[in-house]
């Protein structure tokens, strides 16, 4: 009895005495994330587009260490980890920053059953950041280890394994934003638009069992035009000899089938009357493989596809435009950083991201940019089910540009391989922001590679900044207002990002000190602008602006420019108000307006010209027809500072302008008639908020800045200002920070 009680104790002894798993206190956490324990966490089958029935979640209680970079493997553990959440994440369990001159271990036991002879044992990662070496029964299963944040890995383990219990042990370092790789808006130092960290193991692990010959994956391409469907089956083992049927099917029914005559090459599939997936009718066909090999031995596979085409061609006016299963569609969504406050990177759950992804639809749009981020594999999937299209980020990275070159190639294509079969991406995105771009050469190879890969999709400009004239698609960036490029001969006109109004809503806030690129202090107000832009927006719709993407879906970290809350848990304005506005830029988008713009009063772009200007203005009535302005200075424009004319090549300073404030004047004849014109506008650069009167009234009010001479609409009654004869133009604007500059001409518009 004595010896049996040391034995025990002695047992004790050697095993960690972890305290009970708990989520660790959060300034916030989504209704979702409160939810999770490690029963529940991410339960679902992690690969919805290639199923097998014989698999084993490793989701769960892991063990885990962090200790230097150089050491060896930890004897001793620190405590508990839940997987599939990163260590920074409070859900995780342990809520501690991974410096990059550490390394973190992880530690769990998995049992295995298989026919070592005719099968083979596969453990998948969805995402681990960054560098991963695995480790079964203590030898090393990755030949090479996996360098990618983004992308998924596996490994046949089968040698490695024996029946029962086995160790799988996991060394993972991270660098974040001290190393190449592409690691979208994680930094180690969060500020402005860049986020927390994230390290380790961050998706779904998961072992099946699979026979010794079996399918690795397929890429399926949809012609609508000629009701057919093709699809090219990978697959690893014996293919000498090896068979595969493929089955097309809907609602249990086969609908066509055909077997695979040689590796590598399609097998097409006739369907009678196919019903096209769109976001109004997400329609989804089951595919389902069956390989026999040369032994007897099945492997049944589950997949889908849906019937979709995306291009873009002239519109009936010849301007270059979006359609999607033939049909002109203007596309209009959100920027989709994927972030949660409890989870980061990783959503607490499926039912977590189906609530944004209905939220947005219900709000109207039909399109989302999944803002540089690989999403998990099921995000794609709910997408595919409940609807929405996407625009694809390839995320960003930081570092030398050329150094990371091949790295950033190597995950572009991977991520490309992985999305291929999901019918809701219909854009991919290789650059943002010049975020990791090369120059011009290896920037344009990168577009003309990616049209070449994928043909069946559509190729975005770098997504913003700096273009060099290859893609789809030309991408303007613009805050907080909408703006679009001219309407091309080649490429198409959108907007990728835009707007940005901040809100806060108290007691679901990241941190007291937040930003938005304007703000507004009530949900009205709030509202108010909202509506304002989209007004603007279907404007530029019907003159050729064929897709908007609004900044954003949610509020993250010190951000507040969200419809939604961080936590999710307050829309900051009810989804159907958001979609009754949104249904004007639909209707808009509908006909093309060609606009004919008519030069009313020139601006000093080209030639100068004389305003009278002051920088301390006192009177109420500056604005008058009649008010007296000998006193104030006279001066050719633009007026600006320095800074402007350092920065922006359009700028043509000649006045000097250095204080917060300028009121400027200028009287013009106009000799036609204003009922000629359906409206008026402007061909304006301000920087900052600035307010037009002509003949004394009010015709524009302009937030923020532009910095190019942008052709801006005046308010809807503003044309009866306008006077045959004599008319008078005044103009302040503010600045607050950074460059200053006015300068404007007034236009007269009509369409055809």
């Amino acid at each position: 009895m004595k010896r049996l009680f040391i034995a025990c104790l002695t047992m004790a002894l050697m095993l960690p005495l972890f305290g009970e798993y708990q989520i660790q206190p959060n300034q916030l956490m989504t209704p979702w994330g409160e939810k999770i324990t490690p029963e529940n966490a991410w339960r679902e089958y992690p690969r919805p587009h290639l199923v097998r029935q014989n698999w084993q979640n490793l989701n769960g209680l892991w063990q885990y260490a962090v200790n230097e970079r150089k050491a060896d493997r930890p004897k001793e553990w620190a405590g508990e980890i839940l997987v599939p959440f990163a260590i920074e994440t409070p859900i995780s369990g342990v809520k501690r920053l991974l410096d990059p001159k550490e390394q973190l271990w992880y530690r769990r036991m998995f049992n295995v059953a298989f026919n070592g002879a005719k099968e083979r044992v596969l453990l998948h990662f969805g995402g681990v950041d960054f560098r991963t070496q695995v480790f079964v029964n203590g030898v090393e299963a990755t030949d090479v280890p996996h360098e990618s944040g983004n992308l998924p890995f596996s490994l046949d383990i089968t040698d490695f394994v024996k029946q029962g219990e086995n160790e799988l042990v996991l060394q993972v370092w991270d660098p974040t934003d001290a190393g190449n790789q592409s690691r979208g808006k994680q930094v180690q130092r969060p500020v402005g638009c860049m986020y927390t960290r994230m390290s380790g193991i961050w998706q779904t692990v998961w072992t099946e069992v699979v026979p010794a010959t079996y399918i690795t994956g397929y890429k399926v391409v949809t012609d609508i035009d000629n009701s057919t469907v093709s699809v090219t089956l990978q697959a690893a083992g014996d293919l000498m000899n090896a068979k595969v049927a493929v089955a097309v099917q809907k609602d249990g029914k086969t609908l066509a089938s055909g077997n695979v005559a040689a590796w590598g090459r399609p097998v097409t599939l006739k369907l009678e009357n196919p019903l096209l997936w769109s976001p109004d009718s997400p329609n989804l066909y089951d595919l389902v493989f069956t390989l026999t090999a040369q032994d007897g031995l099945q492997d049944v596979v589950k997949g889908y596809f849906g019937m979709r085409k995306i291009d873009w061609r002239k519109d009936e006016k010849g301007i270059p435009r979006l359609y999607l299963n033939n049909q002109k569609t203007f596309m209009m969504g959100t920027l989709d950083q994927g972030w949660w406050p409890d989870g980061y990177l990783t959503p607490p759950s499926d039912e977590a991201m189906a609530f944004d992804i209905n939220f947005l639809k219900e709000c109207g749009f039909n399109m989302m940019r999944k803002h540089i981020k690989i999403e998990p594999l099921r995000y794609y999937y709910l997408c595919d089910k409940l609807g929405i299209m996407l625009w694809q980020d390839m995320p960003s990275g930081g570092g030398d540009v050329e150094n990371r070159y091949h790295l950033y190639r190597q995950e572009l294509k991977g991520m490309m391989d992985l999305l291929q079969t999901f019918p809701s991406i219909v854009m991919w995105v290789p650059y943002n922001e010049g975020w990791g771009q090369p120059g011009k050469e290896k920037t344009n190879q990168v577009m003309k590679w990616v049209k070449r890969y994928d043909p069946t999709r559509l190729v975005d400009g770098p997504s913003g900044w700096t273009d060099y004239g290859v893609g789809d698609t030309k991408d303007m960036h613009h805050y907080s207002d909408p703006r679009m490029f001219p309407v091309m001969d080649d490429r198409v006109s959108v907007l990728g990002e835009f707007g940005g109004i901040g809100f806060q809503i108290k007691d679901h806030l990241w941190a007291e000190k937040t930003w938005g690129y304007v703000s507004d202090a009530s949900p009205e107000a709030y509202f108010a602008r909202y509506t304002r832009q989209m007004n603007d927006l279907a404007r530029m719709a019907q003159e050729g602006l064929a897709a908007s993407v609004y900044t954003q879906t949610t509020d993250v970290e010190i951000e507040t420019n969200g419809l939604l809350t961080y936590d999710r848990k307050v829309a900051k304005y009810p989804a159907a108000e958001f979609a009754k506005i949104h249904k004007v830029v639909y209707e808009a988008a509908k006909e093309t307006r060609i606009p004919v713009r008519t030069v009313i009063m020139p601006s000093s772009q080209n030639e100068p010209l004389e305003w009278r200007y002051t920088f301390e203005n006192t009177a109420d009535n500056w604005m008058a027809v009649d008010f007296d302005d000998a006193a104030w200075k006279t001066g050719q424009a633009g007026f600006g500072n320095a800074g402007i004319a350092h920065d922006h090549k359009a700028a043509r300073v000649r006045t000097a302008w250095e204080t917060n404030d300028i009121w400027i004047r200028r009287a013009f004849d106009f000799d036609g008639d204003p009922a000629a014109f359906k409206k008026i506008g402007f061909g304006i650069f301000y920087d900052e908020d600035t307010e037009i009167y002509l003949n004394g009234v009010k015709i524009a009010e302009f937030h923020n800045y532009n910095v190019n001479y942008d052709n801006l609409d005046a308010m809807p009654d503003a044309l009866k200002a306008l006077k045959k004869g004599r008319n008078v133009v005044a103009v302040h604007t503010k600045n607050t920070v950074g460059g200053a500059y006015i300068d404007l001409s007034i236009i007269g518009i009509n369409y055809k």
